[in-house]
């Protein structure tokens, strides 16, 4: 009987655990795509920053939608629906007597190992930076926005993996 306590106790230490990185998470997330990301200098007069929501309304306005909507889904719907989806687990998994549904921890495996493209915007925005930064008189600098959302993203993955030992 002591092994099986020490399991239980192990299991909610996650689930805390879990819950502290998600909310973590969000907040990491819903920062970064607000706060400046990207900045743009020309001629070392003009520079622009751009946010990841900024530069997805620029996309909306200049008349891509499509990609607008490409990039917010990818960007914004899908971490943030992602650490919606964990905390709900974790609500489920606090609740006395409760136990999961049965597809809801292979969806949370799924959604742990898909996390990894949610890095796929910064790595983009990385690349822009490296080539913009080869291109005659112009630079591109990286802001808080992009080191928020990675950590955002790298914290939701812990936190659902987090979960998906705890089950």
């Amino acid at each position: 009987m002591p092994r099986a306590a020490g399991r239980q106790a192990a299991s909610r230490l996650r689930v805390h655990a879990a819950a502290a990185l998600l909310w973590a998470a969000l907040g990491l997330i819903l920062g970064g795509v607000t706060l400046p990301a990207l900045s743009v200098s020309s001629f070392w007069v003009f520079e622009r920053s751009y946010s990841i929501l900024g530069g997805i309304v620029s996309m909306a306005e200049s008349g891509q939608t499509a990609l607008a909507v490409f990039v917010f889904t990818v960007s914004v719907l899908f971490p943030v629906g992602k650490i919606v989806l964990g905390l709900a687990a974790v609500r489920q998994m606090r609740a006395p007597g409760a136990r999961l549904h049965r597809t809801l921890p292979r969806t949370l495996w799924w959604l742990a190992a898909l996390s990894r493209w949610s890095m796929a915007d910064v790595l983009v925005l990385a690349l822009l930076v490296i080539l913009l930064n080869g291109q005659l008189l112009t630079t591109a600098d990286v802001h808080s926005g992009i080191a928020l959302f990675a950590l955002g993203v790298i914290a939701s993955a812990l936190g659902l993996g987090l979960i998906e030992r705890a089950k």
